[in-house]
């Protein structure tokens, strides 16, 4: 008898307060050294060796999904998406079948910043909506960056292109001043994208923050902040917002997410020498 060999979606729910978290492991690719800038001489892939990781350095990417009485479900992000099927597919909409929440069902999609592997999945590949009945939020100084700037990169010319064809879709969140979501507040976390944004989630005493892309590749950059992505629009400011979140994290013992950190995301700081160490929140079913 054959065996089915198919892995059932990545997915971990945490309840923080009154709110439930979903994670849902969404993709991966292969990045590679040349994505990194600011390496030291002789690279990392003894490092990465030495800390049971593949030698080339290798991204995945998570979808956040948020639910609770206060609010229609919100995801934070849209991940890929299929628009480079077959070599790349997110997962979302199967995890979200998987979990029952129809896709429009989705009420609102809160955009950390305006890279592919964050809002592809709001359009398929016919050109439609993926999210029906949903209402997105983007940083207006994000929105302003990729539409009204002049890019001179093709593929930041090309990514302003396919950014405003997903985002054209959909009608804009409204919010009033000093007033978002209940219990989510906007983070500006700039230098990887100049509009780039965390969410920090509050509920009965208990926070997290989506930190967005602050760690693109965490086994290297919690232990080497300075070390950059080849996509950061300013490394300067880029390394700066790292150590200030990861400073403040472990100061304050903050709960952090990100969208590129290791499956189930969940982590708590430390400070290890010139760095960080991650601390995987401890599951309890």
């Amino acid at each position: 008898m054959k065996t089915d060999l198919k892995l059932l979606p990545g997915i971990l729910q945490w309840k923080i307060g009154n709110k439930k978290v979903t994670v849902i492991n969404d993709s991966h690719f292969t990045a590679g050294e040349g994505y990194l800038t600011n390496l030291h001489e002789n690279g990392i892939a003894d490092f990465l060796h030495e800390s049971y990781r593949p030698e080339t350095p290798t991204l995945t990417t998570n979808v956040f999904l948020l639910e609770s009485e206060d609010h229609a479900p919100v995801l934070i992000d849209a991940g890929m998406g299929n628009k480079l099927s077959p070599d790349m597919n997110g997962h979302l909409l199967e995890a979200l079948h998987f979990i029952g929440l129809k896709p429009e069902e989705i009420g609102t999609v809160l955009l950390t910043h305006l890279h592919g592997d964050h809002y592809y999945g709001l359009m398929s590949q016919n050109g439609e909506k993926s999210f029906p009945n949903a209402k997105i939020w983007v940083s207006d100084l994000e929105e302003h960056y990729w539409m009204d700037s002049h890019h001179t990169n093709s593929h930041d010319v090309q990514n302003a292109i396919d950014a405003r064809e997903s985002l054209d879709l959909y009608d804009r969140l409204e919010v009033s001043e000093n007033k978002f979501l209940k219990g989510i507040t906007p983070v500006p976390l700039p230098g990887h994208t100049p509009g780039h944004t965390g969410f920090l989630l509050e509920s009965e005493g208990e926070k997290v923050l989506f930190c967005a892309d602050i760690l693109t590749i965490p086994a290297i950059q919690s232990v080497m902040p300075e070390i950059g992505f080849a996509t950061d629009a300013d490394h300067t400011k880029a390394v700066n917002t790292r150590k200030e979140v990861l400073q403040k994290a472990a100061h304050e013992r903050l709960l952090l997410a990100g969208p590129h950190f290791e499956f189930p995301c969940l982590s708590y700081v430390k400070v290890q020498g010139d760095g960080y160490a991650l601390i995987p929140k401890q599951w309890l079913s």
